[in-house]
Order: structure tokens, then C-alpha cells, then sequence
């Protein structure tokens, strides 16, 4: 096996099991010359089964690591947590203002009042929603101080 080869799998040892860079190293030659010893002892008739059963273990380790990874990073590019809402209120807004645009420039015969009530309708539902999602946040904030202080 190649020096690349023994120095990238004493790295991937480190990160998986904390171990110090020579300690981890001798693990992994020692894992080496494990499997060579026993592709030796068993011989050529065995051949197969040594290399398969050290696919399954290069596969296993190829696994572990991508559910790894993939826990680290969530689904790539969808928004997670705080982002996600932040998305999903920007959308209602430029759907109200699209909504605003279409709904208050009307047709010039309709009556004012009526474009009017709609701009007050859609002002009254944007200050309702934002006074609820402030008052959730308060009480979020609340419960999570709450949850910090010592009981006595």
C-alpha cells in the first residue's frame, strides 16, 4: 500500500475515533499487515473471500462516513430552522405586495372605497400576523429562560 494511501486512512482513523496521528498509524498498518497475514495463511482458494470481506469493510466505512456528513449538513440547499421561516414570511410578503399592485391599480371605472377597504384589509392581516408570530417569539423566549434558571 502506497504512503498516500496508509496517510489518508490514519486521517479518516483520527476523525472517526479521536486517536493521535501515530497511534492511529500504527492501528492502521497493523490492519494491513492483518489482512495480508491472513490472505498468506489461507491461501490462493481464499482469496476471494478476503478481498470480499474487506470490500464490505471499505463499504461499511463509506457509509458510515456519508450518513455522517450527510447529518452534518442537512439537505443541501433547503433552508433549515430560522431560515426556513425567514423564507417562507418573505414569500407571503412579496405576495402581498404582488397582491397590493394587482388588487389597489384595479380598473379606473371601479370605485375608490372599494381599493381602499382591500389596502386596509391587507394591512390589518400583515399587523395581525406579525403581532402573532412576536408574541410566539416572546413566549419562545420566555419558556427557553425559564428553562435555564436554577430551580430552587
Amino acid at each position: 500500500m502506497s504512503h498516500d494511501k496508509i496517510k489518508a486512512a490514519t486521517r479518516e482513523r483520527m476523525a472517526r475515533t479521536g486517536e493521535p496521528y501515530a497511534a492511529a498509524r500504527s492501528q492502521v498498518i497493523a490492519e494491513i499487515r492483518a489482512a495480508a497475514a491472513a490472505h498468506e495463511e489461507l491461501g490462493p482458494e481464499y482469496s476471494d473471500a478476503v478481498v470480499a470481506t474487506f470490500l464490505e469493510r471499505v463499504e461499511e466505512e463509506i457509509d458510515a462516513r456519508v450518513a455522517t456528513r450527510m447529518a452534518e449538513a442537512g439537505r443541501p440547499g433547503a433552508p433549515t430552522g430560522q431560515d426556513s421561516k425567514r423564507a417562507l414570511l418573505l414569500g407571503i410578503a412579496i405576495g402581498i405586495v404582488i397582491g397590493l399592485i394587482v388588487g389597489v391599480g384595479g380598473n379606473p371605472g371601479e370605485q375608490v372605497h372599494r381599493r381602499v377597504l382591500l389596502l386596509a384589509a391587507v394591512v390589518l392581516t400583515i399587523a395581525v400576523s406579525y403581532a402573532v408570530g412576536a408574541a410566539r417569539a416572546w413566549r419562545r423566549l420566555a419558556n427557553q429562560r425559564d428553562a435555564h434558571r436554577p430551580v430552587l
